[in-house]
């Protein structure tokens, strides 16, 4: 018998065979092993359940998940999973919140920016999910209010997304996501968002089914941009829209702001009422808020009403703001001008 050529040993020791999963190099690399979930026995309640939320909270401290997990608890007694690598410090503030703790290991090899990465934890919850469980409601963890049952008053689609703001022509070379969009996706993706609503991808909700289709979409998506891209928060945001929009998972359907989710903004007209909820503009209780935070008023107001310390917060291990924001200085305008002239 002949000797593997030593190229080849390097090779199969840099990518494994088709037996194993080995510690991705590139985005190509943890697309496929984010898309090949391996289910992990949680610790699900006993009980039968139909829907739960999910949320990503690496690199975060208890005290910063307060307002989300108290409030859920306060008018819905569906299971909260939370990927975290802090699992026993929210234990231990938490005992009696039916937490569903999925363990997060340090990062190895290559993953994209956070919002994007996620995406390997939901199709790893997805497949270790307990038989009978009907509808899911991914939200962020830091900035997320509940004031109402979640699941009551949601659309019965495979894929429900929520605006984040009124605006109708939003995806247009006007605005900082629509020159993102034409610039960094394939043309016939970003012109399926032309002239539609910007959605918001911190709340979404769907069935199992329906959320695994936009989990596959947003990693096919990605596959087709350029690697800087990859590291961007745009990315996420413009996957999630092309899937709202884009016909890429069957049954999407899009529900305004300020309807069941308050994206809220520095300029939204948002009010405190005499209980203490979080009314939007006219004065409706929506059963979600999302982005409160970007209110110093609404903050300041959330803290207090949960006993948040205002300084507990800490970005996570992997996050970057320099490298995250699209157009944030003038090597990423030259980066995007490179790609039009020269492909991607």
């Amino acid at each position: 018998m002949t000797s593997p050529r030593p190229g080849a040993m390097k090779k199969r020791a840099a990518f494994g065979d088709s037996r194993r999963l080995t510690t991705p190099q590139n985005f190509a690399e943890w697309a496929a092993r984010a898309a090949a979930p391996r289910p992990l026995a949680l610790d699900w309640p006993k009980s039968p359940f139909a829907a739960c939320v999910v949320t990503v909270a690496t690199g975060y401290p208890p005290g910063v998940l307060k307002p989300l997990v108290l409030s859920l608890r306060a008018h819905c007694d569906a299971p909260l999973v939370i990927a975290t690598d802090r699992g026993d410090e929210l234990a231990r503030a938490f005992p009696d919140a039916g937490l569903v703790i999925f363990p997060v290991a340090p990062a190895q090899g290559y993953r994209p920016y956070p919002a994007l990465a996620r995406i390997e934890f939901y199709l790893q919850i997805l497949a270790s999910l307990p038989e009978g469980v009907e509808r899911l409601l991914l939200v962020d963890s830091r900035d997320v209010l509940f004031q109402a049952d979640p699941f009551a008053g949601l659309k019965h689609a495979s894929l429900e997304f929520f605006d984040e703001n009124d605006d109708t022509a939003s995806w247009t070379l006007a605005t900082t996501n629509g020159r993102w969009a034409r610039l960094m996706l394939p043309r016939p993706l970003s012109r399926a968002l032309e002239g539609k609503p910007i959605v918001n991808g911190g709340v979404i909700a769907g069935t199992p089914q329906g959320i695994a289709a936009m989990c596959r979409a947003k990693l096919d998506i990605g596959l087709a941009t350029h690697e800087w891209t990859k590291h961007t928060t745009g990315l996420d945001n413009i996957s999630t829209n092309v899937v709202a929009h884009g016909r890429v998972a069957p049954g999407a359907e899009v529900t305004r702001n300020h309807t069941h989710v308050a994206n809220v903004y520095r300029d939204t007209a948002m009010t405190v009422t005499v209980d203490g909820r979080i009314a939007s503009p006219g004065g409706r209780i929506c059963p979600i808020v999302h982005m409160y935070d970007r209110r110093p008023d609404l903050l300041a107001h959330v803290n207090a009403t949960f006993g948040v310390d205002g300084g507990g917060l800490v970005l996570g291990h992997d996050r970057s703001l320099k490298r995250a924001q699209p157009f944030a200085n003038t090597r990423h305008w030259m980066k995007l001008a490179r790609i039009r002239m020269m492909g991607r």
